[in-house]
């Protein structure tokens, strides 16, 4: 790591400990044969050398009598301290900003306060599909934020810089796909007349995104890791993580097209006809107080997790030393606010609240149905005598 100090009283201290460093570091490099270590070695050396080439000026241009000297130190200080700076931004983690530990560690109460609370009620109201996705989106939120933990503690340890990149990229692919099959769930409780897809189409073809999406970023995150870890350029990781992301925005943006474009059927058909022309099983759902707030609820989540997705990305395309990737006010706004509030919206309005305990949605999950064009016959309730054509409203 590169040390930057103003205290006068330690600029003697900090030159003699980049020199010893630099001296082990060099001797060792003398006798290196592993191409990774010889990377390795060489790095150090080179945070030693601009360290030292840095504090040596500082110290003469702190000691120095005669007023020419000290007037060409001082000059000479500004181009040393230029090269520090833009060393430290373009080398090391977070452009040398350690990640503040007191709100990292707030985000990591509160996301542990998400999933314990999330377990509770998914036991109670066995959503399963839901609990299974929000919890490994929730735990990756935690081990990221635990990632962050660990850097401002260590901004040289590789590991927590790692899962926090690779943790924080990944949790929303998982909190998605639990909002997902909402859809599938919501198709059947409306009908499925006024749906583009059919309800397991939905989530089998986002869920098929997501992976994508995921495999692309944890594949440019383990490719960046590994390059990060010899000293070579991240940039190649990088770009087939912009490439996940730009997937995962993709998706998002789809998926939101699908869920409107079922909204406005929906609401045209009830305008018209009132509640009618819903499937009559579900009508008690439909006629709760959490149902158009439940509604609302998705299309807010969806959206901000779409926010963060571009956030990410336009991160990502600047590189990892931009302003905006090691400026963490910008991720506190863009990236845990906007999680945060995704995944307290879904639980304060949790499925279950809305469905009951024991209501059972056939959303029909056999791949010769999901896969077929023929759509059941809406179902408007025994006695109920639909107009015709009224369900390809």
């Amino acid at each position: 790591m590169v040390h930057f100090t103003t205290d006068p009283t330690q600029i003697a201290s900090v030159y003699a400990s980049a020199a010893s460093v630099f001296e082990s570091a060099t001797s060792v490099l003398a006798t290196a044969t592993a191409e990774v270590s010889t990377r390795s070695l060489a790095g150090v050396a080179q945070a030693a050398q601009v360290t030292m080439s840095y504090y040596s000026i500082a110290e003469l241009a702190a000691t120095a009598t005669d007023p020419g000297v000290a007037s060409s130190a001082s000059a000479e200080l500004v181009v040393a301290s230029s090269a520090l700076a833009n060393y430290i931004q373009h080398n090391e983690n977070y452009g040398g900003n350690a990640p503040s530990l007191g709100g990292n560690a707030a985000l990591l109460a509160v996301m542990s306060l998400f999933l314990g609370f999330l377990v509770v009620v998914g036991i109670i109201y066995r959503n399963w599909w839901f609990l299974v996705t929000f919890s490994c989106g929730i735990i990756l939120e935690i081990l990221g934020y635990v990632g962050r933990i660990w850097s401002s503690k260590n901004i040289d340890s590789f590991n927590g810089y790692v899962v926090q990149l690779v943790c924080l990229t990944l949790a929303p692919c998982f909190i998605m796909a639990g909002i997902y099959y909402t859809i599938a769930e919501l198709s059947v409780i409306m009908g499925e007349q006024y749906s583009l897809l059919k309800p397991m189409q939905y989530s089998l073809m986002f869920v098929l995104f997501d992976l994508i999406s995921i495999i692309l970023q944890g594949a440019g995150g383990a490719i960046a890791s590994s390059s990060l870890s010899e000293y070579e350029s991240v940039q190649g990781g990088a770009n087939v993580m912009i490439g996940g992301l730009a997937f995962q925005v993709f998706s998002i943006g789809l998926f939101q097209m699908f869920w409107y474009y079922f909204l406005f059927r929906c609401y045209k058909t009830y305008k018209q006809y009132g509640d009618s022309r819903f499937d009559a099983r579900f009508s008690r759902v439909r006629h709760g107080k959490l149902f158009v707030p439940y509604l609302f609820a998705i299309s807010l989540s969806v959206l901000l997790v779409f926010v963060r997705s571009i956030y990410r990305l336009i991160e990502l395309a600047e590189g990892f030393s931009s302003h905006l990737a090691t400026t963490e006010i910008y991720f506190f706004i863009l990236e845990a606010l906007m999680m945060s509030l995704a995944i307290l919206i879904m639980l304060v309005i949790y499925p279950g609240f809305v469905y009951g305990r024991n209501l059972n949605i056939p959303v029909d999950k056999r791949l010769s149905t999901t896969f077929s064009f023929k759509r059941p016959q809406p179902y408007y309730g025994e006695y109920a005598q639909p107009e015709s054509k009224a369900e390809n409203i």
